[in-house]
């Protein structure tokens, strides 16, 4: 118990009382940004306080029961039909390679470099 107390004394001297201080206004700051965002969090918008579940609840269920009847996904959750681009366009796609220029061309170019006297 000697030895333990003396090792605690000499622990003791090396923690500093400011040091301690400041970890707890910082552990106090950072508890007070949590709250604060709690609270954000928790808030409600637009939803009155005066909410019957159980009505919610039958709403739900009335809901699930009419989608039982219908036959497949309803409408209103099926994707939007875009027509497929690619097929309205109707591009040719780019040639590879080096072409073959046809000979009235080629001529023409040879013309326009060579300079003239």
């Amino acid at each position: 118990m000697k030895s333990a107390n003396k090792e605690l004394k000499g622990m003791m001297k090396t923690v500093s009382i400011q040091d301690v201080d400041n970890l707890q206004d910082e552990m106090t700051d950072l508890m007070d940004v949590s709250n604060e965002i709690q609270e954000t969090l928790g808030r409600s918008y637009g939803v009155p306080d005066d909410v019957d579940e159980e009505e919610l609840m039958g709403e739900l269920d009335a809901l699930e029961a009419d989608m039982e009847f219908e036959e497949g996904v309803p409408s209103y959750l099926q994707p939007d039909k875009e027509p497929d681009l690619d097929s309205e366009l109707n591009m040719p796609s780019a040639p590879m390679g080096h072409a073959s220029m046809p000979a009235g061309r080629a001529n023409a170019q040879v013309l326009s470099i060579r300079p003239e006297n």
